[in-house]
């Protein structure tokens, strides 16, 4: 089995570090958004979710599966 190298284990990690305080910036920007209402931004990005399943769901009824190699978009249930 070969051994990993110390670049190999740290890449992962900063990758990860980057991505959280992006993420957390982002979500700094949602609530700051709601002036500080957690609740109303949680319902925002819910209400948006709700909506863009929808128009998944309408583009999977619309889409020739022909056009696409057979593949057709799916809604992921949770």
């Amino acid at each position: 089995m070969e051994t990993l190298k110390e670049s190999e284990v740290v890449r992962p990690q900063i990758a990860e570090k980057l991505a959280e305080e992006a993420l957390r910036g982002e979500v700094d920007a949602v609530v700051a958004f709601h002036d500080g209402d957690i609740r109303a931004a949680i319902t925002t990005l819910l209400l948006d979710c709700r909506h863009l399943r929808l128009q998944l769901a309408l583009a999977e009824r619309g889409m020739n599966c022909g056009m696409t190699r057979r593949w057709t978009p799916t809604v992921e249930r949770a």
